[in-house]
């Protein structure tokens, strides 16, 4: 027994110096660590006060560039990419071949962002997209109407913003993948953006206008105060206090340029076909429809589906059912419920149904 305590005391005597060192070596550890988030922490206090400083030379200090971005295949644009030079924390724009993650500030820019990508917060003020915006807003024009088809369009972009995104919006095909305030002229949106008037080649989202909103395809929702227009596909819902129109009939194989909800004053759908409802004082769809329509004065070309107006419902031909003060129709397959029915040259008060006509 002596022995074992002798020789437990020796053990525990020799093993209190590796005790020792383990801790001062995790204290060491320790301090070396606050040392370095201390300087971490003073370099980007640092930073932001370079940025800060020069931001008064950067107002008028953004150099002119030799030429605009121009239309480039997606290999010598991926070449472009890899030419792009990481700028941390604060940058001021517009930006040409970098990459900020952070924030990218762009006082009265009045050129485009070229080859650049922001990953944070990008900040415009007083730049080329408020001009956009203002020259839009005047014309009502939505950024597709130059466009002969939805090829056309440009897939390339030579900005974009992974993030927030605000002030006066992007110029010409820039990307926004996140929430976006203050509208403009976007390229293509993939998020949410709120602001005055929106001019888009591409949305997939929500859009919020003060005054509308103007987009060559959307798939979304997409909210005004006054005017939606979508040239050519819409997929998703239009709510306005005016009107939503779906522009033009340039889709291939007849495509559906409407395939939805549209809500306002006046509903207009001017390509060959349409999937879905329309509500408002009155509707018009030029082409085919599937589905119904609600207001005042519904009139339509070949409808399969339903009118329902408290006074006019017409349509050329008409598989389904009429349901109003003045029903019109050239060929009928279905029902007139109404005070007037009028149907291939006949009038019925209060009631038509037909089930077959080799016409439709």
């Amino acid at each position: 027994m002596a022995v074992l305590c002798l020789l437990s005391f020796g053990g525990s005597k020799n093993t209190s110096p590796r005790k020792w060192y383990h801790i001062s070596a995790l204290s060491i550890t320790l301090h070396k660590t606050k040392t370095t988030f201390l300087m971490l922490a003073k370099v980007r206090c640092i930073s932001w006060v370079i940025g800060l400083l020069t931001l008064s030379g950067g107002l008028f200090a953004q150099g002119k560039w030799d030429r605009e971005p121009p239309e480039l295949s997606r290999g010598e644009w991926k070449h472009l990419r890899s030419l792009r030079k990481v700028r941390p924390l604060f940058w001021i724009g517009p930006l040409q071949n970098k990459a900020v993650y952070g924030i990218c500030l762009t006082p009265l820019g009045f050129r485009e962002h070229y080859n650049a990508v922001v990953n944070g917060l990008n900040l415009e003020v007083l730049g080329i997209g408020t001009l956009s915006t203002i020259g839009s807003l005047l014309a009502l024009s939505p950024a597709g109407i130059s466009f002969a088809s939805m090829d056309t369009i440009p897939e390339v972009y030579n900005f974009q913003v992974n993030g927030i995104s605000l002030g006066s919006g992007f110029v010409q095909r820039g990307v926004l993948n996140g929430i976006g305030v203050g509208g403009g002229l976007i390229g293509k949106l993939n998020g949410i953006s709120v602001g005055v008037f929106h001019r888009m080649y591409r949305t997939n989202g929500l859009v919020i206008g003060a005054v509308g909103n103007a987009t060559a395809e959307m798939r979304g929702l997409g909210i005004a105060f006054l005017l939606n227009v979508v040239v050519f596909r819409m997929h998703g819902v239009q709510v306005a206090l005016f009107g939503n129109v779906v522009d033009k009939d340039s889709l291939p194989n007849k495509e559906r340029g409407l395939i939805g909800l549209q809500v306002g004053g006046v509903n207009v759908v001017f390509s060959s076909s349409a999937l879905g409802m329309q509500i408002g004082f009155l509707n018009r769809v030029h082409g085919k429809h599937e589905g119904i329509q609600m207001g005042l004065d519904n009139m339509g070309n070949t409808l399969q589906g339903m009118q329902i107006s408290a006074a006019i419902n017409r349509c050329r031909a008409l598989q389904g059912v009429q349901i109003g003060l003045y029903n019109e129709c050239s060929s009928l397959r279905g029902a007139q419920i109404g005070l007037l029915n009028f149907c291939e040259g006949r009038l019925s008060p209060f009631l038509r149904v037909k089930l077959k006509d080799r016409r439709l």
